[in-house]
């Protein structure tokens, strides 16, 4: 079966949904994976899992946090001291992926991509991606905002003609964007917004504080001072993770905090949450209310407000947005997997129906000499800018039928003189 896939770059991790090119919209696979990849010898290049325990266990060269380094010049440094370009080690990421998901039947790879980035960082990360599993594999780019309002388009939660915001909350922030609506089609990105104040991560550890908080009487300063203690925040940090989540389908979670040998229960209801959440949720709809005036001093008319990320389930945030605005507020099924999501809708629109069975080339004649086969450009465009073709340039053009006009002229020469011996 031959799958098409659509990879995210986020911020902190890079996902990947692959559907089949018949049936675009059928249950697709997903996997993500941590900016976490080993390189062991004999085993070649890991992530996901795999990584994780290779790391841990200190076999290979372990890469860590290097998602948003595409473009870079300074090299990602290795727990073995070697260096590699954020890039390659993206790129690499994307080749695991796409061995772990796909197979070798890819029939066409999207990746969509920060909205920040430009043609520098699209053309470095396609031309590190010649040296992975996804040499070969037609590959176009996408901003990610524009992914997400074709996962949008095909849930039937919008239409190619409105303009919306698209509002990501990430693990460590909130990209705020502006996509315009075009007919027959996904419209162009217009503008940018980010805030570090509203991410998943932040509201985890303002949670956890306030769980802390409650069990601060059974704490003494013997036991903040000891190292397991640090070990104790960290699983309560976790434990305030699931327990978010599960606030926002229920009034009220459980997390269990354990010291030493005592386990203390601490319920929190979804009041106590939103206390907490308030001042990082107002901060993203700043940035969102930025994003909304420029719009309006412009003279662009919004339709909806696109929230997607695993935050944006966040009751609160869309009670807020829906008590300053009065426009439609869009969650898509999947919000944390909609840009990977969109970028595979894109991939299947893409990728030919069917494979083209190649044709056997003619047995050449004798009197013919081979002729070298072209080669095409690696570069791949962005999906908004039509392909760009780069010609020989015509100094080089003419220095070449010079020298095979001398090469001709030395061989009849050759030929026809006379030798004498």
């Amino acid at each position: 079966m031959r799958r098409c896939v659509g990879v995210e770059l986020g911020g902190h991790s890079i996902g990947a949904v692959v559907t089949s090119v018949d049936t675009p919209g059928s249950p697709a696979d997903r996997m993500s994976v941590s900016p976490v990849l080993v390189i062991a010898s004999g085993r070649g290049t890991l992530v996901g899992a795999q990584a994780e325990q290779f790391a841990a266990s200190g076999v290979g060269a372990v890469f860590r946090d290097f998602c948003d380094r595409v473009g870079d010049p300074v090299p990602v440094i290795g727990s073995d001291g070697s260096a590699r370009l954020g890039a390659d080690l993206v790129a690499m990421t994307v080749g695991g992926l796409l061995r772990r998901t796909a197979g070798s039947d890819v029939a066409q790879l999207v990746i969509a991509h920060p909205s920040g980035w430009g043609p520098y960082q699209m053309s470095v990360l396609h031309s590190a991606l010649t040296c992975t599993e996804a040499e070969g594999v037609p590959t176009s780019m996408v901003s990610a905002p524009v992914a997400t309002v074709t996962a949008a388009i095909a849930a039937g939660a919008m239409s190619c003609s409105e303009t919306v915001i698209v509002a990501d909350v990430g693990e460590h922030g909130t990209d705020v964007s502006l996509v315009t609506g075009a007919q027959k089609r996904v419209g162009q990105l217009e503008a940018t917004s980010r805030t570090d104040d509203l991410g998943s991560a932040g509201l985890d550890h303002a949670l956890a504080k306030h769980v802390l908080d409650q069990v601060r009487g059974h704490l003494t300063d013997s036991d903040r001072a000891d190292p397991a203690y640090r070990a104790t925040v960290r699983d309560v940090v976790t434990a305030c993770r699931r327990a978010r989540q599960d606030l926002v389908q229920h009034t009220s979670a459980v997390v269990d905090v354990c010291l030493g040998t005592q386990r203390i229960p601490v319920r929190i209801i979804r009041a106590e949450f939103d206390a907490v959440a308030r001042e990082a949720i107002d901060a993203g709809i700043s940035a969102i209310a930025r994003v909304i005036r420029q719009a309006r001093e412009n003279g662009i008319e919004l339709n909806a407000i696109l929230l997607t990320g695993e935050v944006s389930r966040t009751p609160l945030l869309t009670e807020r947005i829906s008590a300053q605005w009065s426009g439609r507020v869009i969650i898509p099924p999947c919000p944390e997997w909609a840009a990977a999501t969109g970028a595979a809708y894109i991939a299947a629109r893409r990728a030919p129906s069917r494979p083209i069975t190649p044709v056997s080339p003619a047995r050449p004649k004798l009197s013919s000499s081979p002729q070298p086969e072209s080669v095409q450009s690696r570069a791949i465009p962005s999906c908004d800018k039509p392909s760009i073709r780069h010609a020989r340039p015509t100094g080089e053009r003419k220095w070449t039928l010079r020298w095979g006009a001398v090469q001709v002229t030395a061989a009849l020469v050759s030929r026809t003189v006379p030798r004498h011996g």
